[in-house]
Protein backbone atom coordinates (compact mmCIF):
# COMPACT_ATOMS: atom_id res chain seq x y z
CA UNK A 1 0.00 0.00 0.00
CA UNK A 2 1.12 3.13 -0.91
CA UNK A 3 2.86 5.76 1.97
CA UNK A 4 2.22 8.99 1.78
CA UNK A 5 5.10 10.92 -0.27
CA UNK A 6 6.75 12.97 1.94
CA UNK A 7 5.26 16.74 1.74
CA UNK A 8 8.19 18.88 1.11
CA UNK A 9 7.89 17.68 -3.29
CA UNK A 10 8.59 20.16 -5.99
CA UNK A 11 5.61 20.90 -7.52
CA UNK A 12 5.71 21.68 -11.41
CA UNK A 13 3.17 23.97 -12.05
CA UNK A 14 4.21 26.63 -14.28
CA UNK A 15 2.81 29.71 -15.81
CA UNK A 16 4.69 29.87 -19.09
CA UNK A 17 6.74 32.88 -20.08
CA UNK A 18 4.63 33.34 -23.55
CA UNK A 19 1.25 33.28 -21.28
CA UNK A 20 2.70 35.12 -18.38
CA UNK A 21 5.38 37.38 -16.42
CA UNK A 22 4.43 35.27 -13.66
CA UNK A 23 6.80 32.30 -13.78
CA UNK A 24 6.74 29.62 -10.81
CA UNK A 25 8.47 26.70 -11.01
CA UNK A 26 7.29 25.85 -7.45
CA UNK A 27 3.64 25.64 -7.13
CA UNK A 28 2.52 25.63 -3.64
CA UNK A 29 3.19 22.70 -2.05
CA UNK A 30 1.71 23.43 1.57
CA UNK A 31 4.37 26.55 2.28
CA UNK A 32 6.17 27.32 -0.64
CA UNK A 33 5.37 30.25 -3.29
CA UNK A 34 8.61 31.73 -4.09
CA UNK A 35 8.84 34.15 -6.94
CA UNK A 36 11.41 32.47 -9.82
CA UNK A 37 12.66 34.04 -12.45
CA UNK A 38 14.11 37.39 -12.05
CA UNK A 39 16.65 39.65 -12.57
CA UNK A 40 19.33 38.96 -10.11
CA UNK A 41 21.82 41.53 -11.27
CA UNK A 42 20.01 44.99 -11.44
CA UNK A 43 23.30 46.33 -12.73
CA UNK A 44 22.31 45.39 -15.73
CA UNK A 45 18.51 46.89 -15.27
CA UNK A 46 18.74 50.33 -17.04
CA UNK A 47 20.70 48.64 -19.89
CA UNK A 48 18.98 49.31 -23.69
CA UNK A 49 18.47 46.04 -25.27
CA UNK A 50 20.94 46.56 -27.93
CA UNK A 51 23.83 46.93 -24.88
CA UNK A 52 22.63 43.98 -22.74
CA UNK A 53 22.24 42.18 -26.16
CA UNK A 54 25.91 43.48 -27.54
CA UNK A 55 27.96 42.99 -23.45
CA UNK A 56 25.94 39.11 -23.84
CA UNK A 57 27.69 38.68 -27.44
CA UNK A 58 30.83 39.55 -25.79
CA UNK A 59 30.60 36.87 -23.32
CA UNK A 60 29.58 38.62 -19.68
CA UNK A 61 27.82 35.85 -18.16
CA UNK A 62 26.06 38.43 -16.44
CA UNK A 63 24.59 39.60 -19.07
CA UNK A 64 23.76 36.83 -21.12
CA UNK A 65 21.92 35.19 -17.74
CA UNK A 66 20.19 38.95 -17.56
CA UNK A 67 19.32 38.59 -21.01
CA UNK A 68 17.77 35.02 -20.88
CA UNK A 69 15.51 35.71 -18.36
CA UNK A 70 14.41 38.69 -19.88
CA UNK A 71 13.32 36.52 -23.32
CA UNK A 72 11.69 34.58 -20.76
CA UNK A 73 9.33 36.94 -18.74
CA UNK A 74 8.79 39.55 -22.08
CA UNK A 75 10.80 42.10 -20.56
CA UNK A 76 11.99 44.83 -22.84
CA UNK A 77 12.13 41.74 -25.21
CA UNK A 78 9.15 39.69 -26.68
CA UNK A 79 8.97 36.80 -24.80
CA UNK A 80 11.01 34.05 -26.69
CA UNK A 81 11.37 30.29 -24.72
CA UNK A 82 13.93 29.55 -27.39
CA UNK A 83 16.24 32.87 -27.14
CA UNK A 84 16.12 32.76 -23.46
CA UNK A 85 17.31 29.13 -22.93
CA UNK A 86 20.04 29.95 -25.28
CA UNK A 87 21.31 32.47 -23.34
CA UNK A 88 20.60 31.13 -20.32
CA UNK A 89 22.53 27.56 -21.22
CA UNK A 90 25.50 30.43 -22.19
CA UNK A 91 25.78 31.67 -18.55
CA UNK A 92 25.93 28.09 -17.54
CA UNK A 93 28.72 26.95 -19.47
CA UNK A 94 30.49 29.58 -17.39
CA UNK A 95 29.44 28.46 -14.45
CA UNK A 96 27.29 31.17 -12.81
CA UNK A 97 25.58 29.85 -10.24
CA UNK A 98 22.27 32.24 -10.84
CA UNK A 99 21.98 30.55 -14.42
CA UNK A 100 22.39 27.15 -12.88
CA UNK A 101 19.46 27.53 -10.44
CA UNK A 102 17.07 28.79 -12.88
CA UNK A 103 18.63 26.42 -15.74
CA UNK A 104 17.44 23.36 -13.38
CA UNK A 105 13.95 25.10 -13.14
CA UNK A 106 13.48 25.29 -17.05
CA UNK A 107 14.85 21.16 -17.12
CA UNK A 108 12.76 20.29 -14.04
CA UNK A 109 9.32 22.07 -15.70
CA UNK A 110 10.56 21.21 -19.57
CA UNK A 111 10.14 25.04 -20.23
CA UNK A 112 12.27 25.17 -23.65
CA UNK A 113 14.06 22.04 -23.32
CA UNK A 114 13.19 18.05 -22.38
CA UNK A 115 12.17 17.65 -18.73
CA UNK A 116 15.02 15.90 -17.32
CA UNK A 117 15.01 16.29 -13.10
CA UNK A 118 18.11 14.60 -12.90
CA UNK A 119 20.30 17.53 -14.81
CA UNK A 120 17.89 19.68 -13.31
CA UNK A 121 19.32 18.44 -9.78
CA UNK A 122 22.89 18.87 -10.60
CA UNK A 123 22.49 22.57 -11.73
CA UNK A 124 20.81 23.14 -8.39
CA UNK A 125 23.56 20.94 -6.33
CA UNK A 126 26.00 23.16 -8.31
CA UNK A 127 24.55 26.55 -7.51
CA UNK A 128 24.04 25.62 -4.00
CA UNK A 129 27.49 24.90 -3.47
CA UNK A 130 28.32 27.99 -4.82
CA UNK A 131 26.43 29.84 -1.53
CA UNK A 132 23.16 30.44 -3.67
CA UNK A 133 20.03 30.18 -1.02
CA UNK A 134 17.41 29.05 -4.03
CA UNK A 135 19.87 26.76 -4.91
CA UNK A 136 20.09 25.37 -1.80
CA UNK A 137 16.33 24.81 -1.03
CA UNK A 138 15.88 23.49 -4.71
CA UNK A 139 18.63 20.97 -3.77
CA UNK A 140 17.02 20.04 -0.24
CA UNK A 141 13.84 19.55 -1.78
CA UNK A 142 14.91 17.02 -4.11
CA UNK A 143 15.97 14.61 -1.27
CA UNK A 144 12.97 14.01 0.37
CA UNK A 145 11.29 12.54 -2.69
CA UNK A 146 13.03 9.31 -3.40
CA UNK A 147 12.49 9.74 -6.77
CA UNK A 148 15.44 11.98 -8.55
CA UNK A 149 17.84 10.48 -6.26
CA UNK A 150 17.90 8.21 -2.49
CA UNK A 151 15.65 10.17 0.24
CA UNK A 152 18.30 11.86 2.52
CA UNK A 153 16.13 14.01 5.01
CA UNK A 154 19.00 15.10 7.29
CA UNK A 155 21.27 16.40 4.34
CA UNK A 156 17.85 17.74 3.35
CA UNK A 157 17.93 19.82 6.47
CA UNK A 158 21.26 20.74 6.79
CA UNK A 159 20.57 22.14 3.31
CA UNK A 160 17.47 24.16 4.68
CA UNK A 161 19.15 25.22 7.59
CA UNK A 162 22.15 26.93 5.46
CA UNK A 163 19.21 28.48 3.06
CA UNK A 164 17.77 29.65 5.68
CA UNK A 165 20.26 31.50 7.74
CA UNK A 166 20.98 33.06 4.42
CA UNK A 167 17.48 34.46 4.60
CA UNK A 168 15.12 32.37 2.30
CA UNK A 169 11.44 32.33 3.57
CA UNK A 170 10.72 29.37 2.27
CA UNK A 171 13.63 27.66 4.01
CA UNK A 172 12.45 28.64 7.14
CA UNK A 173 9.07 27.31 6.52
CA UNK A 174 10.66 23.99 5.70
CA UNK A 175 12.28 23.97 9.07
CA UNK A 176 9.13 24.41 10.83
CA UNK A 177 7.70 21.36 8.75
CA UNK A 178 10.93 19.64 10.44
CA UNK A 179 9.45 20.51 13.40
CA UNK A 180 5.80 19.31 13.25
CA UNK A 181 7.20 15.94 12.10
CA UNK A 182 9.15 15.68 15.65
CA UNK A 183 12.68 15.59 13.29
CA UNK A 184 15.90 15.33 15.19
CA UNK A 185 18.91 16.15 12.55
CA UNK A 186 21.89 13.64 12.74
CA UNK A 187 25.62 15.27 13.13
CA UNK A 188 28.84 14.78 11.88
CA UNK A 189 29.54 11.85 14.96
CA UNK A 190 26.56 9.83 13.70
CA UNK A 191 24.40 10.82 17.17
CA UNK A 192 21.24 13.12 16.81
CA UNK A 193 21.43 16.54 18.13
CA UNK A 194 19.79 15.47 20.93
CA UNK A 195 22.35 12.98 22.34
CA UNK A 196 20.65 9.81 20.68
CA UNK A 197 22.47 7.52 18.64
CA UNK A 198 22.01 6.44 15.36
CA UNK A 199 22.51 3.46 13.40
CA UNK A 200 21.51 4.80 9.77
CA UNK A 201 23.26 7.96 8.15
CA UNK A 202 19.86 8.87 6.81
CA UNK A 203 17.20 10.28 9.90
CA UNK A 204 13.98 8.99 9.64
CA UNK A 205 10.54 10.44 10.15
CA UNK A 206 9.58 10.30 13.49
CA UNK A 207 5.60 11.25 13.44
CA UNK A 208 4.61 12.37 10.19
CA UNK A 209 1.43 13.40 11.40
CA UNK A 210 2.09 17.29 10.33
CA UNK A 211 -0.20 16.77 7.31
CA UNK A 212 -3.82 16.99 6.85
CA UNK A 213 -4.45 12.91 5.85
CA UNK A 214 -2.01 11.93 9.17
CA UNK A 215 -4.52 13.40 11.83
CA UNK A 216 -4.64 10.97 14.64
CA UNK A 217 -8.33 11.06 15.95
CA UNK A 218 -7.69 7.94 17.76
CA UNK A 219 -4.65 9.17 19.79
CA UNK A 220 -6.25 10.69 22.45
CA UNK A 221 -9.32 10.04 24.45
CA UNK A 222 -10.44 13.78 24.86
CA UNK A 223 -13.25 14.02 22.19
CA UNK A 224 -12.94 17.79 23.21
CA UNK A 225 -9.38 18.00 21.84
CA UNK A 226 -10.67 16.27 18.29
CA UNK A 227 -13.33 18.45 17.89
CA UNK A 228 -11.15 21.71 18.63
CA UNK A 229 -8.62 20.77 15.84
CA UNK A 230 -12.10 20.38 13.33
CA UNK A 231 -13.00 23.71 14.44
CA UNK A 232 -9.84 25.01 14.18
CA UNK A 233 -8.86 23.17 10.98
CA UNK A 234 -13.04 25.12 9.42
CA UNK A 235 -11.49 28.26 10.78
CA UNK A 236 -8.31 28.45 8.58
CA UNK A 237 -8.70 30.83 5.83
CA UNK A 238 -10.05 30.31 2.76
CA UNK A 239 -6.21 29.81 0.84
CA UNK A 240 -4.64 27.40 3.42
CA UNK A 241 -8.03 25.36 3.62
CA UNK A 242 -8.58 25.24 -0.05
CA UNK A 243 -4.65 24.04 -0.50
CA UNK A 244 -5.44 21.09 2.52
CA UNK A 245 -8.00 19.42 0.18
CA UNK A 246 -6.34 19.66 -2.91
CA UNK A 247 -7.75 22.46 -4.77
CA UNK A 248 -6.66 25.31 -7.10
CA UNK A 249 -6.25 28.21 -4.39
CA UNK A 250 -4.54 30.51 -6.99
CA UNK A 251 -7.63 30.27 -8.41
CA UNK A 252 -10.77 32.54 -7.18
CA UNK A 253 -13.57 31.54 -9.67
CA UNK A 254 -13.63 27.51 -8.56
CA UNK A 255 -18.01 28.13 -8.22
CA UNK A 256 -17.59 27.96 -4.24
CA UNK A 257 -20.83 29.51 -3.18
CA UNK A 258 -20.24 28.81 0.12
CA UNK A 259 -17.09 30.63 0.98
CA UNK A 260 -17.12 29.31 5.14
CA UNK A 261 -14.89 26.13 6.33
CA UNK A 262 -17.66 23.92 5.98
CA UNK A 263 -19.04 25.05 2.67
CA UNK A 264 -15.12 24.67 1.19
CA UNK A 265 -14.98 21.24 3.18
CA UNK A 266 -18.41 20.62 0.92
CA UNK A 267 -17.35 21.59 -2.06
CA UNK A 268 -14.15 19.40 -1.97
CA UNK A 269 -15.95 16.53 -0.72
CA UNK A 270 -18.42 16.42 -3.43
CA UNK A 271 -15.73 17.30 -5.87
CA UNK A 272 -13.92 14.47 -5.31
CA UNK A 273 -11.32 15.11 -2.55
CA UNK A 274 -10.31 12.03 -0.41
CA UNK A 275 -9.08 14.44 2.38
CA UNK A 276 -12.15 16.29 2.87
CA UNK A 277 -14.49 12.78 2.19
CA UNK A 278 -11.92 11.88 5.21
CA UNK A 279 -12.35 14.68 7.67
CA UNK A 280 -16.17 14.53 7.05
CA UNK A 281 -15.72 10.52 7.58
CA UNK A 282 -14.37 11.13 11.07
CA UNK A 283 -16.96 14.25 12.25
CA UNK A 284 -19.68 11.74 11.73
CA UNK A 285 -18.18 8.51 13.95
CA UNK A 286 -17.12 11.06 16.43
CA UNK A 287 -20.12 13.46 16.20
CA UNK A 288 -17.70 16.59 16.26
CA UNK A 289 -19.80 19.56 14.92
CA UNK A 290 -22.24 17.01 13.18
CA UNK A 291 -24.99 14.46 14.40
CA UNK A 292 -23.21 10.84 15.01
CA UNK A 293 -23.46 8.38 12.14
CA UNK A 294 -21.24 5.90 12.05
CA UNK A 295 -23.23 4.33 8.76
CA UNK A 296 -22.32 7.66 7.04
CA UNK A 297 -19.21 7.88 7.96
CA UNK A 298 -18.74 4.51 6.72
CA UNK A 299 -19.48 5.35 3.29
CA UNK A 300 -17.13 8.51 3.17
CA UNK A 301 -14.31 6.44 4.39
CA UNK A 302 -15.05 4.38 1.42
CA UNK A 303 -15.59 6.89 -0.75
CA UNK A 304 -12.25 8.20 0.26
CA UNK A 305 -10.00 4.95 0.37
CA UNK A 306 -11.25 4.61 -3.30
CA UNK A 307 -9.96 7.70 -4.21
CA UNK A 308 -6.40 7.20 -2.74
CA UNK A 309 -7.05 7.71 1.29
CA UNK A 310 -4.41 5.16 3.39
CA UNK A 311 -6.02 6.34 6.42
CA UNK A 312 -9.27 6.23 5.22
CA UNK A 313 -8.83 2.54 4.50
CA UNK A 314 -7.52 1.84 7.74
CA UNK A 315 -10.77 3.65 9.57
CA UNK A 316 -12.80 1.35 7.51
CA UNK A 317 -10.81 -1.89 8.57
CA UNK A 318 -11.09 -1.07 12.64
CA UNK A 319 -14.79 -0.59 11.88
CA UNK A 320 -15.49 -4.04 10.63
CA UNK A 321 -13.92 -4.99 13.74
CA UNK A 322 -16.40 -3.61 15.95
CA UNK A 323 -19.29 -6.09 16.25
CA UNK A 324 -21.72 -2.77 16.97
CA UNK A 325 -20.93 -1.55 13.64
CA UNK A 326 -21.37 -4.75 11.93
CA UNK A 327 -24.69 -5.44 13.86
CA UNK A 328 -26.08 -2.06 13.26
CA UNK A 329 -25.08 -2.22 9.31
CA UNK A 330 -27.07 -5.68 8.90
CA UNK A 331 -29.84 -3.94 11.02
CA UNK A 332 -30.32 -0.79 8.77
CA UNK A 333 -29.67 -3.19 5.49
CA UNK A 334 -33.02 -5.29 7.39
CA UNK A 335 -34.91 -1.54 6.58
CA UNK A 336 -33.72 -0.59 3.47
CA UNK A 337 -31.36 1.39 3.95
CA UNK A 338 -28.89 1.83 0.51
CA UNK A 339 -26.02 3.70 2.83
CA UNK A 340 -25.71 0.31 4.86
CA UNK A 341 -25.73 -1.72 1.51
CA UNK A 342 -23.61 0.43 -0.09
CA UNK A 343 -21.07 0.18 2.47
CA UNK A 344 -21.27 -3.64 3.27
CA UNK A 345 -20.93 -4.47 -0.50
CA UNK A 346 -18.39 -1.87 -0.81
CA UNK A 347 -16.29 -3.62 2.19
CA UNK A 348 -16.66 -6.68 0.09
CA UNK A 349 -15.34 -5.68 -2.79
CA UNK A 350 -12.31 -4.62 -1.22
CA UNK A 351 -12.11 -8.11 0.36
CA UNK A 352 -12.58 -6.48 3.83
CA UNK A 353 -15.92 -8.11 4.07
CA UNK A 354 -16.07 -12.41 3.93
CA UNK A 355 -19.74 -12.46 5.40
CA UNK A 356 -21.27 -12.06 2.56
CA UNK A 357 -21.22 -13.53 -1.24
CA UNK A 358 -19.94 -11.68 -4.28
CA UNK A 359 -23.86 -12.37 -5.71
CA UNK A 360 -25.15 -10.54 -2.28
CA UNK A 361 -23.05 -7.94 -2.50
CA UNK A 362 -24.02 -6.78 -6.22
CA UNK A 363 -27.77 -7.21 -4.97
CA UNK A 364 -26.51 -5.03 -1.93
CA UNK A 365 -25.70 -2.47 -4.93
CA UNK A 366 -28.21 -2.85 -7.27
CA UNK A 367 -31.06 -2.92 -4.43
CA UNK A 368 -29.33 1.43 -3.30
CA UNK A 369 -28.83 2.18 -6.96
CA UNK A 370 -33.03 1.59 -7.18
CA UNK A 371 -32.96 3.46 -4.23
CA UNK A 372 -31.12 6.48 -6.34
CA UNK A 373 -27.99 6.29 -4.16
CA UNK A 374 -25.32 7.62 -6.25
CA UNK A 375 -22.25 5.97 -4.49
CA UNK A 376 -23.64 2.97 -5.58
CA UNK A 377 -24.06 3.59 -9.21
CA UNK A 378 -20.24 4.51 -9.26
CA UNK A 379 -19.05 1.35 -7.55
CA UNK A 380 -20.86 -1.21 -9.79
CA UNK A 381 -19.84 1.05 -12.70
CA UNK A 382 -16.34 0.36 -11.45
CA UNK A 383 -16.61 -3.14 -10.81
CA UNK A 384 -18.21 -3.43 -14.51
CA UNK A 385 -15.08 -1.41 -15.43
CA UNK A 386 -12.54 -3.51 -13.81
CA UNK A 387 -14.37 -7.23 -13.83
CA UNK A 388 -14.53 -7.35 -10.03
CA UNK A 389 -16.94 -9.11 -8.68
CA UNK A 390 -18.74 -9.54 -12.22
CA UNK A 391 -18.19 -10.53 -15.67
CA UNK A 392 -15.72 -7.20 -17.19
CA UNK A 393 -18.56 -4.88 -19.29
CA UNK A 394 -17.62 -1.85 -20.07
CA UNK A 395 -21.06 -0.48 -21.55
CA UNK A 396 -22.90 -1.48 -18.41
CA UNK A 397 -19.95 0.72 -16.65
CA UNK A 398 -20.93 3.79 -18.60
CA UNK A 399 -24.76 2.73 -18.05
CA UNK A 400 -24.14 3.18 -14.63
CA UNK A 401 -21.73 6.60 -14.27
CA UNK A 402 -24.22 7.85 -16.70
CA UNK A 403 -27.09 7.53 -14.56
CA UNK A 404 -24.92 8.74 -11.85
CA UNK A 405 -24.00 11.90 -14.04
CA UNK A 406 -27.84 12.74 -14.27
CA UNK A 407 -28.08 12.31 -10.15
CA UNK A 408 -25.23 15.42 -10.46
CA UNK A 409 -22.46 13.18 -9.75
CA UNK A 410 -18.49 14.94 -10.06
CA UNK A 411 -16.74 12.08 -10.21
CA UNK A 412 -18.95 10.24 -12.77
CA UNK A 413 -18.32 13.08 -15.20
CA UNK A 414 -14.65 13.05 -14.35
CA UNK A 415 -14.46 9.21 -14.97
CA UNK A 416 -16.88 9.48 -18.33
CA UNK A 417 -14.57 12.67 -19.40
CA UNK A 418 -11.87 10.84 -19.55
CA UNK A 419 -12.93 7.53 -20.96
CA UNK A 420 -14.33 9.70 -23.76
CA UNK A 421 -10.89 11.22 -24.02
CA UNK A 422 -8.95 7.58 -24.12
CA UNK A 423 -11.27 6.18 -26.58
CA UNK A 424 -12.00 8.82 -28.95
CA UNK A 425 -9.26 11.66 -28.34
CA UNK A 426 -9.94 12.85 -31.63
CA UNK A 427 -13.52 13.60 -31.12
CA UNK A 428 -15.01 17.17 -31.72
CA UNK A 429 -16.03 16.75 -28.09
CA UNK A 430 -12.39 15.92 -26.40
CA UNK A 431 -11.25 19.76 -26.02
CA UNK A 432 -14.47 20.03 -24.13
CA UNK A 433 -13.76 17.09 -21.74
CA UNK A 434 -10.01 17.85 -21.24
CA UNK A 435 -11.32 21.28 -19.87
CA UNK A 436 -13.87 19.60 -17.54
CA UNK A 437 -10.77 17.52 -16.42
CA UNK A 438 -8.65 20.42 -15.95
CA UNK A 439 -11.65 22.09 -13.90
CA UNK A 440 -12.48 19.04 -11.92
CA UNK A 441 -8.33 19.21 -11.07
CA UNK A 442 -8.57 22.61 -9.43
CA UNK A 443 -11.59 21.60 -7.47
CA UNK A 444 -9.87 18.86 -5.88
CA UNK A 445 -10.79 15.96 -7.75
CA UNK A 446 -7.46 13.28 -7.05
CA UNK A 447 -8.85 11.55 -9.59
CA UNK A 448 -9.13 14.52 -12.68
CA UNK A 449 -5.73 15.22 -11.81
CA UNK A 450 -4.20 11.24 -12.41
CA UNK A 451 -6.20 11.49 -15.56
CA UNK A 452 -4.85 14.23 -16.40
CA UNK A 453 -1.38 12.62 -15.86
CA UNK A 454 -2.06 9.97 -18.25
CA UNK A 455 -3.32 12.36 -21.09
CA UNK A 456 0.00 14.75 -20.74
CA UNK A 457 2.03 11.31 -21.01
CA UNK A 458 0.33 9.90 -24.19
CA UNK A 459 -0.57 13.17 -25.81
CA UNK A 460 -4.89 12.21 -25.63
CA UNK A 461 -6.63 14.96 -26.74
CA UNK A 462 -3.62 17.08 -25.76
CA UNK A 463 0.13 17.52 -26.79
CA UNK A 464 2.37 15.28 -25.45
CA UNK A 465 4.59 16.72 -22.64
CA UNK A 466 6.24 14.69 -19.48
CA UNK A 467 6.88 17.80 -17.55
CA UNK A 468 2.64 18.49 -17.19
CA UNK A 469 2.64 14.70 -16.88
CA UNK A 470 4.62 14.31 -14.07
CA UNK A 471 3.39 17.75 -12.34
CA UNK A 472 -0.47 15.99 -12.22
CA UNK A 473 1.21 12.32 -11.15
CA UNK A 474 2.40 14.09 -8.33
CA UNK A 475 -0.22 15.75 -7.21
CA UNK A 476 -2.12 12.77 -7.35
CA UNK A 477 0.21 10.02 -5.88
CA UNK A 478 1.45 13.15 -3.10
CA UNK A 479 -2.57 12.57 -2.34
CA UNK A 480 -2.45 8.59 -2.22
CA UNK A 481 -3.20 8.01 -5.54
CA UNK A 482 -1.38 4.67 -6.09
CA UNK A 483 -1.91 4.85 -9.87
CA UNK A 484 -0.37 8.14 -10.43
CA UNK A 485 2.59 7.15 -7.76
CA UNK A 486 3.32 3.97 -10.29
CA UNK A 487 3.31 6.40 -13.53
CA UNK A 488 5.53 9.25 -11.42
CA UNK A 489 8.16 6.47 -10.70
CA UNK A 490 7.83 4.82 -14.15
CA UNK A 491 8.40 8.42 -15.92
CA UNK A 492 11.56 8.73 -13.78
CA UNK A 493 12.88 5.14 -14.52
CA UNK A 494 12.65 5.74 -18.20
CA UNK A 495 15.29 8.74 -18.39
CA UNK A 496 16.86 7.81 -14.98
CA UNK A 497 20.88 7.64 -16.14
CA UNK A 498 23.38 4.96 -15.08
CA UNK A 499 25.30 7.32 -12.62
CA UNK A 500 25.28 6.00 -8.96
CA UNK A 501 23.80 8.95 -7.36
CA UNK A 502 20.84 8.73 -9.39
CA UNK A 503 19.89 5.04 -8.10
CA UNK A 504 16.65 3.84 -5.78
CA UNK A 505 17.43 1.03 -3.30
CA UNK A 506 14.88 1.94 -0.77
CA UNK A 507 11.42 2.07 -2.40
CA UNK A 508 8.26 3.84 -0.77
Amino acid sequence: MLRKIFILLILTSICYAQDSTRSEAFKDNRFYKPPIFKAKYPSYSLLAGYLLTTEANRGDPFAQHELGIRYLIGQGFPADTVKAVYWIRKAVDQNLPSARYNYGILLYNGIGVPWNPFEAYLNFKSAGEAGLPEAQFAHGILLTDNLTVNRNLNEAYKLFNKSAKAGFEPAKEALKQFEKMNFVPVNEKGTKENGSIVNDETAKIINPNFDLDFYDFDKTENEKDNEQYVHDLLNKNSKELKRMFGLDDFNENLGIKDTTGFGILNFAAENGSPEALYIIGKSLERGILMKENIIAAASNYLRAYRLGSFKAGENLFRLLQDEKFSNLLKDRIKFGDAEAMYVWAGMAALGYNSQITEKQALDFLRTAVSKNYVPSMIELGLLYSSGSLVEKNRDRAVEYWKMAMEMGSKEAEVRMAFLNVSENPNSLDTEKNIKLLINSANNGSVLAQAYLGLCYEKGLGVQENKALAVRYYRQAAQRGNQAAMNSLKRLYDEIRPNEEEFQIYEQD
